[in-house]
């Protein structure tokens, strides 16, 4: 029975990784379909996807409207069955729309299982192709056999990674090389690119990186990130780390003063990025800051350099049991640190619940609990750090690899264009 109730923990847990996320917003999206409708669901990543597509066909004068319905759950479902598509097709049919004017934000299994029906049609921006950490130009949006919708990586005059997980790293170097491959090494205000390295130091974190970076003098998430970008080849010169803040709001303030009014992209993990999204837009608004959310499942997460993977992967449930509960909380106007919640479903609320009554740490009025709850992790931190350092130079020797083999395409690419 224990052996079920932990399963049915983690489902609810990749549930809540699959849901609570936002769209990339690094790219520029060009050769969209005319439409006058985009239809999606009412989730957040949904929503926010929309709002991007919306504003690319606004700029080549298309004014689309944005329908969005919790009657349309079926364009998310990762196996869509017949009773639902029966639901979807009566709550589609109700607006009386013509499929060829609308563009459908789904996943790719509702996309191939909607394109042999009546609505094959339509125009559907596959979420799944969006998710992927792809930096090349990829079509996202298939209508019958032809594929619409091309994503290019915009200029920006910092890269940023601000992140716990040193994942973010390796993302925000991918990002610098490919920049410096498309863009040269000059931002769009004329300026140099700079590397930012964004965070503090947390409890669990501190525990971590003495194994880490064991003989560091300052022992934070930004100096981590920062020796992980010197061994990604990149210049001491060209980073700045901005670690002297203790939570997300000090850390957003942090890389304000830094960035100004120049642009920023910053590489994130998923399970990360509602919460710094939510965050920015409402505490530092003129902040212009895109992302590149880094999507990973709940296994890809759970590591132990990023100490998520010790005492049986338990961390990620704490992770987890919190971040809805704090978006409430923080988002209630006594807090005002975030922007209101929008785009929960009934689902995702339930799983939320489960996590909430067994594995929420941070509980202000019980800190004995918090202490009883954080401490078995503390110890096995401490007895078996080894593990996250051994996992570390093995997964940023794969990177280095990865990285010259990315290198050596895109200079080839490079130099096969300058020859046309």
């Amino acid at each position: 029975m224990k052996k079920k109730n932990i399963q049915r923990d983690f489902a609810a847990a990749a549930l809540l990784n699959e849901r609570l996320t936002v769209p990339s917003t690094c790219f520029e999206l060009s050769n969209l379909p005319e439409v006058k409708y985009i239809c999606c669901h009412e989730d957040v990543f949904a929503q926010l996807l929309a709002e991007q597509l919306q504003t690319a066909l606004r700029k080549n004068g298309i004014d689309a409207e944005i329908i969005m319905s919790e009657e349309f759950k079926y364009l998310r479902m990762k196996k869509p069955d017949i009773q639902e598509w029966l639901h979807f097709s009566k709550a589609f049919g109700a607006y009386a729309f013509d499929p060829q004017e609308c563009l459908l934000i789904c996943t790719e299994a509702a996309a191939k299982a909607i394109k042999a029906t009546c609505y094959g049609k339509a125009y559907f921006a596959v979420a799944d192709w969006l998710r992927k950490t792809n930096l090349s130009q990829k079509y996202f949006i298939l209508s019958g056999d032809e594929h619409y919708g091309l994503r290019r990586l915009k200029n920006a005059d910092f890269v940023v990674c601000c992140d716990d997980d040193v994942t973010s790293a390796f993302q925000a170097a991918q990002l610098w090389w490919s920049l410096s491959t498309m863009y040269g090494d000059l931002g769009p205000s004329g300026c140099r690119r700079k590397f930012l390295c964004v965070g503090g130091k947390g409890v669990m974190s501190g525990l971590l990186y003495k194994e880490l970076m064991a003989g560091e003098e300052r022992q934070t998430e930004g100096m981590m990130l920062r020796k992980t970008a010197l061994m990604l080849w990149l210049s001491p010169e060209d980073i700045i780390v901005c670690d002297n803040g203790n939570n997300t709001g000090e850390n957003l303030r942090g890389m304000a003063e830094t960035i100004g009014d120049k642009t920023a992209i910053v590489a994130v993990t998923q399970r990360l990025s509602l919460v710094l999204y939510m965050s920015q837009k409402k505490q530092q608004p003129q902040l212009k800051l895109d992302y590149f959310v880094i999507w990973q499942d709940l296994s890809d997460t759970c590591q132990y350099l990023n100490g998520m993977r010790f005492c049986s992967s338990k961390p990620i449930l704490h992770y987890w049991a919190h971040v809805l509960r704090r978006w409430y909380l923080y988002a209630d106007a006594k807090y005002g640190f975030m922007l209101p919640v929008y785009g929960v479903d009934q689902e995702t609320k339930e799983a939320a619940e489960q996590l909430e009554r067994k594995y929420v740490v941070k509980q202000r009025n019980s800190p004995l609990k918090a202490f009883l709850q954080m401490l078995p992790f503390m110890a096995v931190l401490l007895f078996y750090s080894r593990r996250a350092r051994q996992e570390y130079n093995i997964t940023v020797r794969q990177w280095r690899r990865q990285l010259r083999i990315y290198g050596e395409a895109t200079s080839l690419s490079r130099q096969e264009n300058a020859q046309k």
